[in-house]
């Protein structure tokens, strides 16, 4: 059939003529939008001290914040309030309290945020000039870790109710809708046991409710329902953690910052379906990021920092140890870990631009490199009993997995389980634990052969007892144990204080050192577990930010104890210009 023929059928012309007239369309479209700008990322000018949770004014004129230590005498955590992009700073509250993830109303007028006092929580709402009263709602939390809880307040589009994380005794943390003028809480959403909701937020147009549902570990996702917490769905199945999500301003997309590969990257997800993408503008250093209703304009911020091995005396006071930095290299240092002698320290290290393990004696001299991944994240690495081999995680961008490798200079790691942390030895050397799916598993050393040991959900970090009867582990907010024969687990250890979100446990036949965050200080500190007189002591405070992550070892001797601590930092605003 000729050319000729085709076009004269009516059918073939119509579609013609409708191709024609969208191809018009599109490119008057891309006309009007004007052409497409190249992002640009600008640092703000800032005060000092740790910034977090930045919310745009619904005009996009104005930047609400947490900040805390902005001067010397004071670490709690206040909102702050600036105009964009270079006004100077407003302290709008005061007080003991911790002051968590402001968010303005739909009109501007008034913001809203979470206060924690001594393990309690209310809802805040103060007038966005700080002038006025302010209105208190006892029983909302901001869950998570005391150093950086999750954000949990998000306004609803009548500007009459919230949008909050309440807390109920023996009850997971849920979200819940809070009225203005009446102090009710309705329930929102349903997490089970061992899991936790945070984060929400709500749609541009007030429709839907995006919030994230973690586990007792370090895992989460993104979950997306109706302002009911009707028809909830799963959007993410990473099980990573996420530090903030944000809408764009079309509802189409969100925004979050979450440790899904390499680093605290920003990702870009379809609201309902789809994959991830990286927007990698943002680098490896990005968290809680915020969308400016108003412009083209994103922020999060960054935490550049440079952290070293530090060692500590044990036994003498532990507000005054002596101590002195061991393992200094021109980039971050952590997780440090002694050997089963104490003669050598394993300790994860980016100085070639990627995380490896390297390997020192015990003054941390005659380093060597022992891998050359040259890409995934490594963490919490655990020595062999005979010294010989390392177990550790590595996140290469499609999930954690599970590697040994010798201890030596240039060794071959072997990846022995996928989808699986927080590995450890059995006493003997033949076995291996590790955490995945929620549940405490037991493998060969090799691997093969898995089998769950635990039916309680949300159960983490295992490690075997010195005398390898038991094998301990965290659920939620206490320790747990099981016989590794086999049998019932039972609640072993109540801590006095919050269990910090990756708290390493260091059992010994004495008793169990562990990580928790004492509120009274405000700071991480390694406490002891003795057996004997089945208490906790405080035996060493982390003030420099080295035990948020877990990063400390005792000396087999408990003379001595490694952790990691910063040399500097700085949280910073980042603001994203151009962003659509």
């Amino acid at each position: 059939m000729s050319y000729g023929k085709i076009t004269r059928r009516p059918a073939v012309l119509l579609a013609l003529g409708l191709c024609s007239i969208g191809a018009v369309v599109t490119v008057l479209g891309r006309l009007a939008a004007g052409p497409a700008l190249a992002l640009k990322r600008v640092e703000l000018n800032t005060e000092v001290g740790s910034k977090a949770y930045p919310a745009f004014s619904p005009d996009g004129q104005h930047l609400a914040y947490s900040a805390r230590g902005t001067s010397s005498k004071d670490e709690t955590a206040h909102i702050f309030v600036r105009d964009m992009p270079d006004g100077k700073p407003q302290q709008l509250t005061t007080g003991e309290g911790n002051d968590i993830g402001p968010v303005w109303s739909p009109d501007g007028a008034r913001i809203a945020f979470v206060r924690m006092e001594d393990g309690q929580g209310e809802c805040v709402v103060i007038a966005a000039s700080g002038s006025g009263e302010e209105k208190k709602f006892p029983g909302c939390t901001a869950p998570g870790d005391e150093t950086q809880p999750f954000p949990a307040v998000s306004w609803m589009h009548d500007g009459q109710s919230l949008v909050v994380v309440q807390s109920a005794e023996k009850q997971p943390a849920a979200l819940a809708s809070l009225s203005l003028a009446t102090g009710a809480f309705q329930p929102i959403s349903h997490p089970a046991a061992g899991m936790e909701d945070s984060t929400p937020a709500v749609s541009p147009d007030g429709n839907s409710l995006a919030f994230v549902r973690s586990t007792s570990g370090e895992g989460a996702d993104i979950f997306l329902s109706d302002l009911s917490g009707a028809n909830p769905r799963r959007l993410t199945f990473d099980d990573r953690a996420i530090r903030g999500i944000a809408w764009t301003r079309d509802g189409q997309d969100l925004l979050y910052t979450g440790l899904r590969t390499r680093g605290w990257r920003l990702w870009r997800l379809p609201a309902y379906g789809g994959s991830p993408r990286d927007l990698i503008i943002a680098g490896g250093e990005a968290q809680y990021v915020a969308v400016s209703p108003v412009g083209n304009r994103l922020v999060y911020t960054v935490t550049p920092t440079v952290s070293a091995i530090w060692r500590a005396s044990l036994g003498g006071n532990p507000e005054k140890p002596e101590e002195h930095v061991i393992i200094r290299s021109p980039g971050r240092e952590k997780g440090p870990r002694y050997s089963p002698d104490g003669k050598s320290i394993a300790d994860i290290s980016d100085q070639t631009g990627n995380d490896e393990i390297w390997l020192s004696d015990a003054e941390g001299r005659n380093r060597v490199q022992v891998t050359s991944f040259k890409g995934p994240d490594l963490a919490r690495i655990r020595w062999s009993p005979d010294g010989k081999s390392l177990i550790f995680d590595a996140n290469g961008g499609q999930g954690e997995d599970l590697y040994i490798v010798p201890g030596a200079a240039g060794a071959k790691p072997v990846r022995v389980q996928t989808g699986a942390i927080n590995g450890s030895w059995s006493h003997d050397g033949k076995s291996i634990y590790f955490q995945a799916r929620n549940h405490i598993w037991k493998a060969g050393a090799d691997g093969g052969s898995p089998e769950q040991l635990t039916e309680r959900e949300g159960a983490a970090q295992p490690v075997e007892s010195a005398d390898g009867k038991f094998i301990y582990f965290r659920n939620w907010r206490s320790f747990w144990r099981i016989p590794v024969t086999g049998g019932d687990e039972e609640e072993a250890i109540v801590p006095e204080h919050d269990l910090m979100g990756s708290t390493t446990m260091q059992p010994t036949r004495q008793g169990v050192y562990y990580l928790e965050f004492a509120r009274s200080i405000g700071f991480p500190v390694v406490s002891f577990y003795d057996f004997a007189t089945k208490k906790s002591t405080v035996v060493f405070r982390l003030k420099d930010g080295g035990g948020r992550n877990g990063t400390y070892s005792v000396s087999p001797d408990g003379k001595y104890i490694l952790y990691a601590r910063v040399d500097q930092g700085q949280t910073n605003f980042e603001v994203v210009e151009n962003f659509r």
